[in-house]
């Protein structure tokens, strides 16, 4: 039997699988922490604070955690009843794109109010269709919302989800496993100019498989010391703060953000119903946050103030922007999401 606490949590949290008539709160604290590591990331870089070869841009390395996150909630979602691929898509579709296209929107808002260049009808669809492309206006390969390259990889992660549903979890783990390894062996044939192909053939999407097999196993690792969660969360930030090898990204940051997930989950009978205040209300909100950052920040960017006020700014920025991540969640993502599944069938949680 539920409390009312984890009554209200399972409603608050709809991109959660559940566990015990709850969630899991180990990966609810690893999201809100997660979204607080991309933020401060963020931040930091657009106020100087940061750069590609600083120490802290470690940061960054809470996308990889969201992306290993994504592979163990899809599993837990998805393991005790039966779904349909396409219920499975309407309840990601439903969860996913209402906030993002409106924030999207919102960005090209904030463009035209600051007399910057607008993006293509061209870009609008690739954008509102998760397709990948190269963004003339920023020189990059991302969408109008920056961070939206990531919800890029999670829509093509749900495809092929969706598609392998009938096949038994280990078996779908395998099957993807090998799908992913098989395109990432490409990379080095595509044409350097093709992004959409650079990118799809990216190890990216090994780190949701990486999280499918650590929710498969969940129920033994579960059983393990506390003591041992907690170093491979330990030994996974030491190793992200303190060391800097001439890696690619994934390889870098995806051997610890595995850790940290699974270190997480090891801790999960540990923490019992024991809320850890802001951090799992940050969980709630992480989407959010992450989706409606950039929009604080593109109204503030280019950043120049003196050097005295940089920190006292940054502060700011922190802490306005959890503030409309919050708002974002109650008055948005919320509303637009439930709006979303009525629309689409009724589809429940998944």
């Amino acid at each position: 039997m539920t409390s009312l606490l984890e009554r209200r949590d399972a409603r608050r949290a709809p991109f959660d699988g559940g566990h015990g008539g709850g969630v899991f709160l180990s990966i609810q604290y690893l999201r809100g922490l997660a979204s607080l590591m991309v933020l401060l990331y963020h931040a930091g870089y657009d106020l100087g604070l940061i750069t590609e070869g600083s120490r802290p841009h470690w940061l960054a390395s809470g996308v990889d955690i969201f992306f290993v996150v994504s592979g163990f909630v899809m599993v837990t979602a998805t393991a005790d009843r039966p779904v349909t691929a396409r219920r499975f898509l309407a309840s990601r579709i439903a969860r996913v794109v209402p906030i993002y296209w409106l924030a999207t929107l919102a960005m090209i808002a904030i463009l035209a109010l600051r007399g910057q260049m607008l993006p293509t009808l061209g870009e609008v669809a690739f954008s509102f269709l998760f397709i990948f492309y190269f963004n003339a206006r920023v020189q990059d390969t991302s969408p109008i919302l920056g961070p939206g390259w990531t919800l890029n990889y999670e829509i093509y992660f749900y495809l092929v989800f969706a598609a392998l549903l009938r096949v038994p979890v280990l078996g779908r783990i395998a099957i993807m496993a090998l799908l992913f390894v098989a395109i990432t062996a490409l990379r080095p044939v595509v044409p350097a100019d093709s992004a959409f192909l650079v990118r799809v053939t990216s190890p990216i999407p090994l780190e949701f498989v990486a999280g499918m097999v650590i929710g498969y196993g969940r129920g033994r690792l579960m059983q393990a010391p506390a003591a041992l969660g907690a170093a491979l969360i330990g030994i996974a930030f030491a190793a992200l703060s303190l060391l800097d090898p001439p890696l690619p990204r994934v390889a870098f940051f995806a051997p610890p953000a595995v850790l940290i997930v699974l270190g997480g989950v090891m801790l999960e009978r540990h923490i019992g119903r024991r809320h850890i205040g802001l951090l799992g209300r940050l969980g709630d909100v992480s989407y959010s946050l992450y989706l409606t950052h950039p929009l604080l920040l593109a109204m503030l960017t280019p950043i120049t103030v003196a050097a005295a006020w940089v920190w006292p700014l940054g502060i700011a920025i922190v802490l306005g922007s959890v503030a409309l991540g919050f708002a974002a969640y109650n008055w948005v993502e919320v509303p637009t999401t439930r709006a979303a599944r009525r629309l689409l069938g009724g589809v429940r949680r998944d």
